[in-house]
């Protein structure tokens, strides 16, 4: 059940709201404060999209709303490394510095900028909400990506939203379960559902990755510091 409407989930766990929470619209409350705190739990399949032919001829790259950040990339045919919002303030300070301008353009690769309310190649056009922008090296007018996006939780409103949810479905159930307790002061009871709902989301991942496991590759100061052997 990787995708359901928020009209399919409220009939089968608003039973598990607060006794005065009856109507739809406090399942859509209810949703919009606990999912968030799912999603940062860990990943499922429909967390993560893949996008391609994206056009970063450009140099930069603003998500899309409904994402909040990139996986993993590829500019053109090869891999591109990603490197995190250290990296100008470890190597070369702010990023309209000369040494860092010819970085970004020298080096193939995503330079997360953080989040941004303005579009500097859409004459600053305000950006709203604020979402995710990444710097991208070595373009030219014809450089294309496929990227792995990782997505984030959009507030519902309407019984028609869609809902990215794992495929153990009960993991909104202890979602549920440990907002109400949460709210009812029960410490003990809250911290049972929400490590069963992270348990519940880990063996979700177990199943669906098989016998394949992500490498992990740790560079703290960021790819290219000079930390030789750390990445």
């Amino acid at each position: 059940m990787p995708t359901a409407t928020v009209t399919v989930l409220n009939g089968k766990y608003a039973q598990y709201l607060d006794t005065g929470a009856a109507g739809l619209t406090d399942f859509h409350s209810a949703l919009n404060e606990v999912m968030p705190r799912v999603y940062m739990m860990g990943f499922w399949r429909d967390t993560m999209e893949t996008l391609t032919e994206v056009d970063v001829s450009k140099g930069v790259y603003i998500l899309p709303v409904g994402y909040d950040s990139i996986l993993g990339a590829i500019l053109n045919d090869p891999p591109a490394v990603l490197y995190s919002l250290w990296h100008d303030y470890r190597l070369f300070g702010e990023p309209s510095t000369t040494a860092a301008s010819n970085f970004t353009t020298l080096m193939g690769g995503f330079i997360d900028d953080g989040y941004a309310t303005t579009d500097p190649y859409d004459g600053d056009a305000a950006i709203s909400p604020s979402r995710r922008r990444y710097r991208v090296g070595n373009v030219d007018s014809n450089t294309k990506a496929t990227l792995l996006l990782r997505r984030q939780w959009v507030d519902v409103d309407e019984g028609t939203d869609t809902v990215y949810i794992p495929n153990d479905a009960t993991i909104i159930k202890h979602a549920l379960l440990g907002k109400l307790a949460e709210d009812n002061a029960d410490v003990q009871r809250a911290e049972y559902h929400w490590q069963t709902a992270q348990k519940l989301i880990e063996a979700d991942l177990d199943s669906y990755r098989g016998g394949a496991r992500p490498k992990m590759v740790i560079a703290p100061e960021g790819v290219g510091s000079g930390m030789g052997g750390m990445y």
